[in-house]
């Protein structure tokens, strides 16, 4: 019996410091779900450049507007041209996701040949947020989703004209988790690897997760506009065009997070290629936190990729 003893301790003390070895050696966060290592020139992980984390000073609490639109809503130009024009006042502050759906699909179904409104610009992710925010017309939009904003009578979806005003309002709240957000690319494999850090600042009650877009800078195609007029070569901004890790994201907060706590994730997706707008300089990546109870996002980032 105590030859046995003797033995499992000698295994547990053997494991622990293998275990503690490799904690020491190789700190790459664990990688939820895994990556596809056939979209890099890499056979696995051990060849791979993993990021480098530096301190995150960043102070300072985003806006993420959502424009639901679409290609045939007349309405539609004014909406997305007062997010552009927010977003152009309060450069790196907001973010804008032009996202075509509702929960008709009335501006967003492709008109048959021989019309030039031929386009779809839906997504899965696009369709399930009209569904659950009750997205039935548009233009129509959200800041950080936040409910209340303005005014306090409002719902989570607001009309263009109000944008300005609670966007205004949310600049000004204090920032709870800061993200960080970098990538690689793989040309030959059209293999996008991202990584991202979320650090709470504030010690928080909730569930919390993190989402990635993948969205197309400049789109360009016809638009229609007010008193039956059309444009043909309308420039469609930070069109949602995938979802880098689904529809409502990866948890990475379930019931509390205290301040100082950082979360590390990693994402592997195949860049389309059988559309030229997709081309790695066209392409951006909108990474944001969210409230999964109240949907509302704590803090959004955009990166540009090249």
């Amino acid at each position: 019996m105590k030859q046995i003893n003797l033995i499992v301790t000698l295994f547990l003390v053997v494991s622990w410091s293998l275990y503690s070895c490799d904690k020491i050696e190789n700190p790459i966060p664990e990688t939820v779900g895994g990556l596809d290592w056939s979209l890099s020139p890499f056979e696995d992980s051990a060849s791979y450049t993993w990021p480098t984390w530096t301190a995150n000073l960043n102070s300072a609490k985003n806006v993420l507007i959502e424009d639901f639109t679409g290609h045939t809503c007349v309405g539609c130009p004014a909406a997305a041209a007062e997010a552009t024009n927010i977003e152009s006042a309060n450069i790196g502050r907001v973010i804008v996701a032009s996202i075509h759906a509702s929960t008709t699909n009335g501006y967003q179904v492709p008109e048959p040949a021989p019309s030039v409104f031929s386009a779809d610009y839906r997504t899965d992710a696009g369709n399930e947020y009209a569904t659950t925010f009750g997205c039935d017309l548009n233009p129509l939009g959200m800041t950080n989703r936040k409910l209340g904003v303005y005014p306090s009578t409002n719902p989570i979806l607001q009309p263009h004209t109000s944008w300005g005003t609670s966007t205004g309002t949310l600049l000004g709240e204090d920032l709870d988790v800061n993200i960080q957000v970098q990538y690689n690319y793989f040309e030959n494999e059209n293999g996008l690897f991202v990584h991202t850090e979320s650090d709470f600042i504030n010690t928080k009650t909730g569930n919390y997760n993190l989402v990635v877009y993948l969205v197309r800078d400049t789109v360009i195609s016809p638009q229609k506009f007010p008193a039956g007029q059309e444009e043909e070569e309308y420039h469609h901004h930070n069109v949602l065009s995938a979802n880098i890790n689904g529809t409502w994201g990866e948890e990475i907060v379930s019931g509390s997070v205290a301040s100082g706590e950082k979360f590390y994730n990693d994402y592997a997706f195949e860049v389309p290629q059988n559309d030229a707008t997709y081309d790695i300089d066209n392409l951006s990546l909108i990474t944001y936190v969210f409230n999964r109870e109240t949907y509302e996002v704590l803090q959004s980032v955009i990166t540009h990729l090249q």
